[in-house]
């Protein structure tokens, strides 16, 4: 059905660049417009779930930020990737299945208030063919995942006996297991790729469907970040033998796991690495790769709602002429449901796994060391 629904949409015609621009000229207009006209209906609390109004502003800017990037690539296949997963996480958490068609018909109406028809006809466009495939889209977020990940197929004793410490939030039970567990380098880059990554893609399955509490998801997440820490500094003081590579999460990503087992696995390497963790603002990372004029930047993005920041950035290092020849590498949960999001970027590669990463990584050293 996934596939059925993206050669629909397929059938659209392009959004022009100039829609896309007036677009982001006008949206912070329009997400006003939109939460204004749906904080004011009579019925908004039960359209949401009694949840707080704030959850409902929230979406509407992750909406708006999301579907600048969809325009600004013709990326409707990612569209159609994740409209389920929005209808399935929200209305998880009491949000009626009519908010939805409600919210887009709001901002058509807030598009057809601050532009004109001709600037905005091919944005509108996608905006009735969201209207139109409400019901499909409600089919699909409970039959599938359609984000293009699902759990590693391999469950051993290691795994699940992490998981369900993570759970119980038993961060003296998971450090207590990497001790006695993880003592080799090859041993870390299993656990981080075959045990952490299956364990962080279970809490946020399990929030999703509203089976534990963002507390809860933010405690299992503190836990690994402790763990990761204590696994550090057992393996720190690798030899450096290759050049500098920044790794950071992109702006206004909170999601840094990814990003900090790939600056660990870039370590043991042999890359002297600098990490930045979450939420590195666009200015400030640009200041630091001028500063350090490093060899590589590997950039990590979860949410898709991030995409036109993290492109931003890429676009802003390939105009700065002291930096523009970096290597950029790009990863991260958003980057997987579309695999040529890399390229229509401008980075330099992509990958899926810390393995490839650290491969390719280390070819474009090699190619560099040759020239």
């Amino acid at each position: 059905m996934i596939e059925a629904c993206i050669a629909n949409i397929s059938k659209l015609k392009a959004v022009p660049p100039q829609s896309a621009d007036k677009y982001a000229t006008s949206l912070e207009r329009m997400i006003d417009h939109v939460n204004r006209q749906l904080g004011g209906r009579p019925d908004v609390m039960e359209l949401i779930g009694h949840n707080p109004l704030q959850m409902m502003v929230m979406n509407h800017q992750h909406h708006a930020q999301f579907m600048l990037t969809v325009f600004r690539l013709n990326a409707f296949d990612l569209l159609v990737r994740t409209i389920p997963w929005v209808y399935r996480a929200y209305h998880s958490r009491g949000f009626s299945y009519d908010y939805f068609p409600i919210e887009l018909l709001s901002w058509k109406q807030a598009l057809l208030d601050n532009s004109s028809g001709a600037d905005i006809q091919h944005i509108i466009a996608v905006y009735d063919w969201m209207i139109s495939n409400h019901e499909t889209m409600i089919k699909l977020s409970v039959s599938c995942d359609t984000l293009g990940f699902s759990l590693p197929d391999e469950t051993n004793e290691m795994q699940q006996i992490f998981t369900a410490l993570l759970l119980h939030g038993d961060h003296k039970g998971c450090l207590k297991l990497v001790e006695l567990s993880v003592t080799t380098p090859e041993e870390l880059r299993h656990f981080y790729e075959h045990v952490v990554k299956y364990a962080l893609y279970t809490v946020g399955t399990l929030w999703e469907r509203n089976e534990i509490s963002v507390a809860d998801e933010h405690l299992a997440t503190a836990i690994v970040g402790r763990v990761t820490s204590f696994l550090y500094g057992r393996f720190v003081g690798q030899p450096q033998t290759k050049g500098m590579a920044v790794v950071s999460a992109g702006p206004n990503e909170f999601h840094e796991v990814g990003a900090r087992m790939v600056a660990d696995m870039l370590e043991l390497d042999g890359w002297d690495v600098t990490y930045l963790g979450a939420n590195t603002p666009l200015e400030e990372l640009i200041k630091l790769l001028v500063q350090k004029k490093p060899f590589l930047l590997a950039l990590s993005v979860a949410t898709a709602f991030n995409l036109e920041n993290a492109q931003q950035l890429i676009t802003s290092v390939r105009g700065v002429p002291e930096i523009s020849r970096i290597r950029i590498l790009a990863g991260g949960l958003a980057f997987n449901c579309i695999p040529r999001l890399w390229h229509d970027f401008g980075a330099d590669g992509f990958a899926a796994n810390l393995a490839d990463a650290v491969a390719l990584c280390d070819s474009w050293w090699q190619e560099g060391v040759v020239q």
